[in-house]
C-alpha cells in the first residue's frame, strides 16, 4: 500500500496581467497548490497561511519591499526555493536580491513552460535534498550516540544550516571543526554549490587578500593573468575559514568589510563585485582573549560569532569512540583492499583508556595504522603504534597463581627467579622491546635491565 503524496505548495507574486493569464493557461501541476498574489501584501499573508516550497516574485515596477519579502520567507523558511523574474531595469536588484536568499533570477519574458519544466527541476532537488538530509541526520545521530554534548551541537547544527548566518566553531586542534563546517553546509540550501576551505594560519599575510579575493592582471609582479579569488568560487555555497584566529589585523579589517557588505575588489580592479557566499570559520584560540591583548578585533568577532559552536576533545566524550572507529574502518576497507570486520577486546581497551591529544584526527590516523599493520580481519592490540603504550603496563596473568597458595598447590609453587623472568618477558614484549620503556615500567635502570635479561636467557618472542 502506497502512501498520498503530500501536494507541494507554489506562491506566485506578479503584478504582470499577462505573464499571469499565461500563467493561467498552460502552467498545470498535478503536485502542486498554487497560490498567487499580485501586492507584498496580499504574498505576504499567503506565505503566513501556507508553507510555501517555491515562491517566484516578479520585481518588475514592484516597490523595494520585494526585496523584505525575500528575507523574511528565509528566514522563517530557510528550505524554501526563491525565483526572481526580472527585467534589464531591475538586474541590479535582482542581483542583490542573491544576497537575501534568492537561489537565481530569470530575465522576462517567461513562459508558462518555462515555469513548469524549472519547477519540477526544483521540486526534484527539493525532495532529493530532504531524503538526503534525513539520512544524513540519521548516520550523524548515531554517530554521536551516547554524549549528550555532541547531541546537543548536532540538533545545534541542524537548527542554523538552513539560515545564511555566520558560525564561529572553537575546540581544540583535530575536534572536527572542518567536519561539522560540512555538516552545515550539506543540511542547508546551499548544498549544490562549492564548499571552499582556507586555512588563515598557513597563508602569509602578503598573499592573503590576492587568495581570498582574487587579482588582475598586471596589478603586482607575477600576475600574468586575472585570477578569481576564493570569495568567487564560494559563490552560492560555503566559505570554511580555518584558524581564523591567525589574520594579522590588516587581514581582518579586510574580512571585515567583506562581511559587512558582501562586496569586494579584485587587486588592481575598480569594479565592485557581489557574491553570495555563507561563512564559516574556525579557531583553536581564545579570541576572547586576544582582543584583551589587542591581536583580533572585536567588531569581526562579534560578527563571525552570530553562532557559536564548541566541540568539546575527544578525551571528554569517548562514548563516541566505538562508532567513529566503525566510521574509519568503513571508509578505509576499500581503498586499502581489507577487509576488517572486528576489534580485538585487548584493543578495545586501549582505544578507549587512551586520552588523545591529538583529538579525532589522532584517533583515524591510529585506525589506519592499525589496519594497515593487521593481518587479518581482527585489529589487535598489536596492531596498535606504539606510543599508545607509554606510561601503560598491561600484563597477561601467569599461568601459576603468584599469591594464595594452598597446600594442594604446595608441588606447583613457582620460583622468584621464575616469576620475574615472565615478568620481565611480558612487559618487553608489551613495550615491543623498548628497553628504555621496560625498565621505566620495571622499576630498575637500563643496566640492571640488561644483566636481567641475561641472567634469565630472555630472548625476543
Amino acid at each position: 500500500m502506497t502512501t498520498k503524496q503530500e501536494k507541494k505548495k507554489l506562491l506566485i507574486l506578479t503584478a504582470d496581467k499577462k505573464l499571469s493569464a499565461e500563467i493561467d493557461s498552460s502552467l498545470e501541476l498535478k503536485n502542486f497548490n498554487i497560490h498567487k498574489a499580485k501586492s507584498y501584501s496580499e504574498a505576504l499573508a499567503l506565505f503566513k497561511k501556507h508553507s510555501t516550497d517555491i515562491a517566484f516574485i516578479d520585481i518588475e515596477n514592484m516597490p523595494a519591499q520585494e526585496m523584505d519579502l525575500v528575507n523574511y520567507i528565509k528566514t522563517r523558511s530557510p528550505k524554501t526555493e526563491i525565483i526572481i523574474l526580472t527585467t534589464m531595469n531591475e538586474l541590479d536588484n535582482a542581483t542583490y536580491s542573491l544576497h537575501y536568499g534568492a537561489s537565481f533570477y530569470l530575465m522576462k519574458p517567461v513562459t508558462g513552460e518555462d515555469m513548469k519544466y524549472l519547477i519540477e527541476k526544483l521540486s526534484a532537488r527539493i525532495t532529493r535534498n530532504s531524503e538526503l538530509f534525513e539520512f544524513e541526520h540519521r548516520v550523524l545521530s548515531d554517530l554521536m550516540a551516547g554524549n549528550e554534548a555532541m547531541q546537543k551541537i548536532l540538533k545545534l547544527s541542524m537548527k542554523i544550516a538552513p539560515t545564511a548566518s555566520t558560525v564561529l566553531i572553537g575546540g581544540e586542534t583535530g575536534t572536527g571543526k572542518e567536519f561539522f563546517a560540512k555538516i552545515i553546509h550539506r543540511m542547508s540550501q546551499r548544498i549544490e554549490g562549492k564548499f571552499i576551505a582556507l586555512n588563515c594560519g598557513g597563508i602569509p599575510d602578503t598573499l592573503f587578500e590576492s587568495e581570498l579575493f582574487g587579482h588582475k592582471k598586471g596589478a603586482f609582479t607575477g600576475a600574468d593573468r586575472d585570477k578569481p579569488g576564493l570569495v568567487e568560487e564560494a559563490h552560492m555555497g560555503t566559505l570554511f575559514l580555518d584558524e581564523v584566529g591567525e589574520l594579522s589585523r590588516n587581514a581582518q579589517v579586510k574580512l571585515l568589510r567583506f562581511l559587512q557588505e558582501h562586496t569586494y575588489r579584485r587587486i588592481g580592479d575598480t569594479t565592485l563585485r557581489t557574491v553570495n557566499v555563507r561563512v564559516i570559520a574556525a579557531t583553536n584560540k581564545d579570541l576572547s582573549k586576544k582582543i584583551e591583548e589587542g591581536e583580533f578585533r572585536e567588531d569581526l568577532y562579534y560578527r563571525l560569532n552570530v553562532f557559536y559552536l564548541y566541540l568539546p576533545p575527544l578525551r571528554e566524550r569517548k562514548e563516541t569512540i566505538p562508532n567513529l572507529i566503525r566510521l574509519f574502518v568503513n571508509r578505509n576497507n576499500t581503498p586499502m583492499g581489507k577487509n576488517i570486520n572486528k576489534i580485538s577486546k585487548a584493543a578495545e581497551v586501549i582505544l578507549a583508556e587512551y586520552d588523545y591529544p591529538g583529538n579525532v584526527r589522532e584517533l583515524e590516523n591510529i585506525i589506519e595504522h592499525a589496519m594497515i599493520m593487521a593481518e587479518t580481519s581482527e585489529i589487535t592490540e598489536k596492531d596498535l603504534p606504539e606510543f599508545m603504550f607509554k606510561d601503560r603496563l598491561m600484563l597477561t596473568a601467569p599461568d601459576e597463581k603468584p599469591s594464595f597458595i594452598t597446600s594442594s598447590d604446595s608441588l606447583n609453587i613457582p620460583t622468584l627467579d621464575n616469576i620475574e623472568k615472565r615478568h620481565i618477558q611480558s612487559t618487553l614484549n608489551l613495550l615491543n622491546h623498548n628497553y628504555t620503556e621496560t625498565a621505566k615500567k620495571l622499576g630498575i635502570s637500563r643496566s640492571t635491565l640488561w644483566r636481567k635479561i641475561k641472567i634469565h636467557n630472555i630472548e625476543k618472542e
